[in-house]
């Protein structure tokens, strides 16, 4: 690891390939902790397979090449102790913020050109496959099955493995979080964070299956690219947005989704043989896909916008486009509060609003407000600074 002293408040630490993230970030709390400076981290393009938690103030962390990014991944999932989690269960409690590669536990990050994967519903990885592993004793019951352990093996994106496990987590410390041209990739619950999490997220890519953008932050993502990682299996539906903010007797502000594009996955992103993409286009950074649906009927219309994960969370979609016959025409649903206490079916998730959708002239529950002007009722512009302040 190469040190840099660009400024005499500011330190900049150079990652190679094959070195270790956490090993920079550690170095920058030291330096935090003696002097007050803050540090920019710049990671070589290429795969850094670790656990990683950011637990220092204003760290900076950008690929070292403007034009690639660097990836962080690991591959712990709910449900699973490994032998590298040591006495910390971190399948079995929230310890790791739903089993996060990264743990954001500070203020004032930012990241740009970086992807942050949980490779757990995606692929048995290298580490992984090495690694040894059992099913937790209070969730045999369950009948979780045992995992493929060949490394490269996608077997693990079948339905029937998928569990909880997050690419990246925000702590209730981590306010004024900004990830610029990032990705955060897995199939559930792939971005989270605490009440009093704040996130703006700009440009890049979410990509996911179930519940992927979820918990009780504040957060706008502008004009990024919303995946579905679906692979057309029975049942295999897609949630993007599953949002809890404050309580309920004090709601806070949620999730703001602002000119952002939907698609699904690609043959090449999740090798479904399958998946016939006939056209790909680019326009305004964002990038559309045309499929022939007649060999990918499992996947159309399979994708809703929000499912609230407390009927008091505020999800808004603002100039929300999609690829042809991607999003079901209800769009919403109430699958994870219609059992709760307080759920009234006719004004089932009352903060939940779009504001000029491609589409929503059918479809739409009752319950979900379509905006005439961008502005909320408390007076808020549908804007990410406005959002954010």
């Amino acid at each position: 690891m190469n040190i840099f002293v660009a400024s005499i408040l500011a330190l900049v630490l150079h990652v190679e390939a094959g070195q270790r993230v956490q090993a920079a970030v550690d170095s920058a709390r030291t330096v935090y902790e003696a002097r007050g400076e803050k540090t920019t981290i710049l990671l070589e393009p290429g795969t850094y397979q670790e656990e990683l938690t950011i637990d220092v103030p204003g760290v900076q962390m950008k690929c070292a090449d403007k034009k690639d990014r660097a990836k962080i991944t690991w591959y712990y999932g709910h449900g699973y102790q490994y032998k590298s989690m040591g006495k910390t269960n971190y399948g079995g409690s929230r310890s790791r913020l739903w089993n996060a590669s990264v743990l954001v536990d500070a203020s004032d990050f930012y990241a740009e050109n970086i992807i942050f994967e949980n490779s757990f519903n995606l692929y048995v990885s290298e580490k992984e496959a090495a690694d040894s592993l059992y099913i937790l004793p209070e969730y045999t019951a369950h009948e979780m099955p045992v995992r493929p352990k060949e490394a490269g093996s996608k077997e693990v994106q079948k339905k029937k493995y998928r569990e909880r496990a997050s690419a990246i987590s925000f702590t209730e410390k981590a306010t004024n979080a900004h990830l610029k041209n990032c990705c955060a990739v897995g199939r559930q619950d792939v971005l989270y964070g605490e009440n009093g999490a704040s996130i703006y997220w700009e440009g890049g890519e979410l990509k996911g299956g179930v519940d992927f953008i979820f918990g009780g932050m504040k957060m706008a993502v502008d004009r990024a690219t919303i995946v579905a990682n679906i692979n057309g299996e029975k049942g295999d539906k897609c949630y993007i947005a599953a949002g809890r903010s404050g309580s309920e007797t004090q709601p806070s502000r949620g999730l703001l989704f602002y000119h952002c594009h939907i698609r699904l996955a690609t043959e090449e992103e999740l090798e479904l043989s399958h998946v016939k993409v006939t056209a790909t286009h680019t326009k305004n950074g964002v990038t559309t896909t045309d499929l022939d649906f007649n060999q990918t009927k499992p996947r159309k219309e399979q994708v809703w916008l929000s499912r609230p994960w407390r009927w008091w969370g505020e999800t808004v979609w603002a100039y929300t486009t999609w690829d042809e016959g991607v999003l079901n025409q209800e769009a919403w649903s109430t699958g994870l509060v219609k059992k709760k206490e307080g759920f009234n079916p006719e004004n089932a998730c009352p903060n939940s609003y779009e504001y000029r959708s491609q589409d929503h002239s059918t479809g739409r529950p009752q319950w979900v407000h379509i905006l005439q002007r961008p502005v909320l009722p408390d007076g808020t512009q549908l804007t990410p600074k406005a959002w954010l302040k």
